[in-house]
Formats: C-alpha cells, structure tokens, sequence
C-alpha cells in the first residue's frame, strides 16, 4: 500500500518536470506576433513543445485525481500504482532528452540514416502509447475505487 498524498506528489512533480519551459521564451522573447511577410509568423512551434504541453495537460488532470483520491482514500494498492508509474515515466524522461543524441548516424549512408529515425519515430511513439495507457489505466482504477466508496 501506498500513501495517496505520496502518489499525488509523485505525480505533481513529473507534472513539473515535463512542463515545456520553451513556451515561457518564446512568450518573452519572441517574434510570434511580428512577421517579414504579412500573414505569416515567423516563429514555428515545434511539434515537440506541444506534444510536451499536451502531456503536461494529462499530467496535472492525473495530479488533480490523485489529490481528489487522498481526499476520500488514505491509501491506494502499490502494485497498481506501479505499473502507473511505470507506464508514466519513460514519456515523460523522453520528452527531456533528445534521442538523437544518443544514436550514431552516418550521413554518408542514406539506408542507415533513415533506420535511425525510423528507430527513434518509432521509440518515441512506443513511449507515447505507453504513457496514454497509463492514463487510461489509471482512468479505470480511480473509477474502480470511486464506485467502492459510495
């Protein structure tokens, strides 16, 4: 068994840690709102950012559960929040480190460089997967202790 207050700042501090701080420059110092070309930014946000913030809004609703939970439960069963957890912080590691980095590429063969992005695509969407359903997974197990506790 596990404390819910441990959980919930278990949980508040991954939501932290995943909190894309890039959208606090580029809101300071940004040129989002001039253009060279009227009609057109010349900022682009990358897609990284918002898949970050994205995660990052998923987090605090699963904190806000977590802290609804230690609201009318003291403690949750560990094995469950293990395999939350568990589910949860690959992503979230992820979403801070660039894969890149951390694979060899040849630039003077195309065949390996195009299996490299495919292997890092492909690691990043499999930590995403994981991530949902962790949410989702923890989606049926509050439900769950809901309904006990009417």
């Amino acid at each position: 068994m596990i404390k819910t207050k441990t959980a919930f700042i278990i949980f508040t501090t991954l939501t932290l840690i995943i909190f894309p701080y890039y959208i606090l420059i580029l809101s300071i110092d940004s040129d989002f709102f001039n253009s060279i070309i009227p009609g057109w930014h010349t900022t682009i946000i990358p897609i990284r950012i918002i898949s970050n913030l994205f995660k990052f809004l998923v987090l605090i609703i699963t904190s806000f559960y977590y802290w609804r939970l230690s609201k009318v439960v003291n403690e949750l069963d560990f094995k469950k929040f293990t395999i939350h957890f568990l589910l949860t912080i690959p992503a979230v590691l992820i979403a801070k480190m660039n894969l890149y980095d951390f694979v060899t590429t040849d630039l003077y063969s195309p065949e390996s460089f195009q299996s490299v992005i495919q292997t890092v695509v492909f690691i990043n969407i499999l930590f995403n997967i994981m991530f949902f359903a962790g949410q989702i997974f923890f989606g049926i197990f509050c439900a769950r202790i809901n309904r006990s506790c009417q």
